[in-house]
């Protein structure tokens, strides 16, 4: 399985020795969210910290996780996203998601869409940068989105691996034709911008692997990625989360690194070959290293 620790720490370290370090540990790949802010942090942009982690690293696979449909147009996703693909071949993965955070929207001074509105424009813009990543242009009319795009690039034949971040049923149901990789995650525990610990511990073993059987059943050669926070190490913090998330599937992410790698590797059992790692505990991805990337 791969693991892919997130570059959630915000400003406090640069995005650059970041990756470098999670090189370093034997990582295969790193993450960028993409927000302005989350809470009382500020986050650096998405296209420059992929930019910096490319250019300090060497072998690591980099991928957004996962561009904000509503901050930007698919046009300047697939563009940007063609420029990484250039700058790190074969190491740059496209990953896209509906968007979720209100806070941020309502803060620009932007409308914030009804889930249906914004499942639906995801659902297109995923179309629209399929066509660009296998063409270089465009053309697409629909409910939210009206293009015309005569020739995009840099492009020299195809874009890179397009991900999709699908946490309903109708986004994987619908986006599952127009990518490569898909994101799954369930229960509805960040709200906000918050963790709602409640339903993090509430998810079970049982759901995870049905979300796993459902994207099966959709398309069975489907690469599946699984969205995960956790905490590994002997701290007071890390036995105190774990004491507060219980035996469920959340709990068995957090405690010793030799429990949390042996709880990875059942998912692996489960179909998942990636998870996206976000440390809830500083320090978790060094812990954890020595017993994911053997």
């Amino acid at each position: 399985m791969e693991c892919f620790p997130n570059y959630n720490t915000a400003l406090e370290q640069d995005p650059g020795e970041w990756a470098k370090a999670r090189e370093a540990e034997g990582y295969s790949g790193v993450v960028a969210s993409d927000h302005f802010w989350v809470g009382d942090k500020p986050f650096p942009h998405v296209w420059v910290t992929l930019t910096r982690m490319a250019c300090a690293t060497d072998t690591l696979k980099l991928a957004s996780s996962f561009c904000n449909n509503l901050f930007r147009s698919p046009v300047e996703f697939a563009q940007a996203s063609l420029a990484l693909n250039q700058l790190a071949p074969g190491r740059f993965e496209a990953g896209l998601g509906a968007g979720w955070a209100e806070s941020e929207i309502a803060g620009i001074g932007w409308e914030y869409p009804e889930a249906k509105h914004r499942a639906g424009r995801f659902i297109e813009a995923l179309e629209i940068v399929r066509q660009l990543f296998d063409h270089g242009r465009c053309r697409f009319q629909g409910e939210y989105y009206d293009i015309d795009v005569p020739v995009l690039g840099p492009f020299d034949g195809g874009g890179p691996t397009l991900v999709a971040s699908a946490g309903g049923p109708r986004t994987r149901r619908e986006s599952i034709r127009f990518i490569d990789r898909i994101e799954v995650f369930k229960g509805n525990f960040i709200r906000a911008g918050a963790i709602d610990f409640a339903e993090l511990a509430a998810i079970t073993d049982n759901e995870v692997e049905d979300l796993v059987g459902e994207v099966k059943t959709l398309r069975a050669d489907m690469p599946i990625g699984y969205f995960a926070l956790m905490a590994a190490g002997d701290s007071e913090v890390v036995k105190g989360l774990e004491a507060q998330l219980g035996n469920g599937f959340a709990g068995g992410l957090v405690g010793h690194p030799e429990k949390v790698a042996a709880n990875l590797a059942r998912m692996e059992g489960w179909g998942i070959s990636r998870v996206q790692l976000t440390e809830l505990v500083p320090g978790t991805y060094t812990a954890l290293a020595p017993y994911v990337n053997r």
